[in-house]
């Protein structure tokens, strides 16, 4: 079991569809657990202390510990693994030890602080469900600690391409949280699944140190602040950390904004990323954590060509992936809504609401899928504050925006002023009429715009600093797999005339049914104009399909120069 969890994967591609379909199975069972935490607690104070709560332990995580801790550990850890593999162990043990050191503390004082932190990350809320978010937010402090510990393992098995591992943790993560659904939130009540949180987060880190010990970590009481590896890891970090994640900022900006909102509203906004992350977390962030080392390693060699290769084939197999799936969730957006959350729990409104948010979110999806790969190129070339002072300046964009789509959005107006114009087509347009208060759509629309000005200007940066990126090539493709993703949707729109006829949507499999009809008939519009195009990354996927499925072994003892 340990040989083959230690498989080394070789291809970007082959470490992106490995992480892509482990990725696949976690957000399955992510989409679980999010239909069980709705039809078990509905949509109302419990999940919106619920959502609070993850506030903290996830803002500590992703500030300090996810991409911050592996942007600065894998360029340095990768070059000592070529010239002096001694001390890059020594360093790993070093950045363990460091790590699991402030991580420790800084949970320790932010559960002393917690009653204030929730005061500031939910200002709307009080009583009761102040109470029940800071008790939550108590308990899952313990998971950025054991991530944190995760984040370390994971960088060493990234830097040796041994994918498998690292894509079985997410899946133990998931699982964990559905077993605290159902096992012990009858009894214990979101406690219950709180308590599943951190158990999770326990074995998505235990998972990964039979195979690190195998490549040769091994555990040393090793503080070694003055190592120069250690100090330049140091170096690459601290910056890093004003750079979080564009998705944690706009969750951190949707809970406290939401929070002062209808009932509900943190929920359904938590609710409709989440669902949106599914496509995100399968073909946008796989392919830029595969092509990382590849990236890395062509920058320790001075290889602009490697570089540009690695950056260009990534960058155009997340477009073939994402625009499609885009333009088609937009048109899907109430079905998959339904077919996740739609329980007795969840009200008629919410459910459009939550679909329209999904639909505002999935049109900048492919931005948000490239985003990763830029940071992740600015950062093999061991260049931190870019995409940090591009961060700023996309926190800045999604909190102006919010409050801007917010005052927009208001519809507590005077009395006799009618509703802004725009306002009532975009409720016709997400087919929205007859809800009074639709403000909670303004933190969608907010993210959305801050992804766009983050991608954007991340890739006029680089392309200023690389000379060029190879962008006629990836210009040409946008064009070619965006035409045949906008046929694509028409093709899903009828499709779902289609299925109407052949299965009513008043059950679960009917409404699956028709969703799968529709689906498949835009995938199938999609590779056909994609080939009457000639796209060439249509071209190449298939190629590589028919390889797969229809390679046929060879006879034994019998080479291709020999006859039978």
């Amino acid at each position: 079991m340990l040989k083959i969890l230690s498989a080394e994967q070789k291809t970007i591609t082959a470490a992106a569809l490995l992480i892509g379909a482990s990725s696949l199975l976690s957000r399955l069972l992510g989409v679980v657990r999010e239909r069980l935490l709705v039809g078990t607690f509905g949509v109302g104070d419990t999940l919106d202390a619920y959502y609070a709560a993850f506030q903290i332990p996830n803002f500590l995580f992703n500030l300090l510990i996810l991409g911050t801790l592996s942007a600065a550990f894998i360029p340095v850890f990768t070059v000592y693994l070529e010239e002096k593999r001694n001390e890059a162990w020594r360093i790993a043990a070093s950045v363990l030890n460091i790590t699991i050191l402030v991580m420790g503390g800084l949970s320790v004082v932010l559960y002393a602080a917690t009653p204030g932190l929730v005061r500031l990350v939910a200002p709307g809320f009080d009583g009761e469900k102040l109470e029940l978010a800071s008790d939550l937010t108590r308990l899952m402090l313990l998971s950025p600690f054991l991530f944190s510990i995760s984040a370390v393992f994971g960088g060493i098995l990234t830097s040796f391409r041994r994918f498998l591992v690292l894509s079985l943790a997410p899946l133990l993560y998931n699982a964990s949280i559905i077993g605290g659904i159902v096992f012990l939130a009858p009894r214990y009540g979101i406690h219950g699944v709180a308590l599943g949180v951190v158990v999770g987060a326990g074995l998505h880190a235990l998972v990964q140190i039979p195979v690190a010990a195998s490549l040769g970590f091994r555990f040393k009481m090793a503080l070694d602040f003055t190592h120069r590896g250690v100090r330049e890891i140091g170096r690459l970090f601290l910056p890093r950390i004003f750079g979080i994640d564009i998705t944690q900022i706009s969750l951190l900006v949707g809970t406290i904004i939401g929070s002062t909102l209808a009932v509900g509203s943190v929920a359904l906004f938590n609710l409709a990323t989440n669902i949106e992350m599914v496509a995100l977390g399968v073909f946008g962030i796989p392919f830029a954590v595969a092509a990382f080392p590849a990236l890395s390693a062509a920058a320790a060699r001075k290889s602009k060509s490697d570089f540009l290769q690695a950056f260009s084939s990534t960058a155009r197999q997340i477009l073939f992936f994402l625009l499609p799936i885009s333009a088609m969730t937009v048109v899907l957006r109430a079905q998959v809504v339904r077919l996740i959350i739609g329980t007795r729990q969840i009200s008629w409104d919410d459910t459009r609401l939550a679909a329209a948010a999904l639909a505002l979110f999935a049109l900048t999806l492919v931005f948000q899928g490239l985003t990763p790969l830029l940071s992740r190129s600015f950062y093999a070339l061991k260049n931190t504050w870019t995409p940090v002072a591009v961060s700023g300046v996309s926190m800045i964009a999604n909190v102006a925006a919010a409050y801007g789509f917010l005052g927009w959005l208001a519809r507590d107006l005077p009395a006799g002023r009618q509703a802004v114009e725009p306002v009532t087509a975009l409720q016709g347009l997400l087919r929205l009429q007859g809800i009074a208060d639709i403000r909670m759509l303004a933190l969608p629309l907010a993210f959305s715009v801050a992804a766009l000005v983050q991608a954007i200007v991340l890739a006029f940066i680089l392309r200023r600093k690389m000379k060029h990126f190879d962008g006629w090539r990836i210009a040409v493709a946008f064009v070619k797999i965006g035409a045949s993703s906008l046929f694509a949707a028409l093709a899903t729109y009828a499709g779902l005339y289609v299925a109407e006829g052949l299965a009513s949507d008043r059950t679960f499999m009917g409404l699956l049914y028709q969703t799968t009809v529709a689906a498949a008939i835009g995938i199938f519009a999609f590779f056909g104009i994609s080939l009457f195009l000639r796209t060439e990354e249509t071209a190449v996927f298939l190629s590589s399909l028919r390889r797969k499925l229809f390679r046929l072994p060879k006879p034994l003892g019998i080479t291709e120069t020999e006859e039978l």
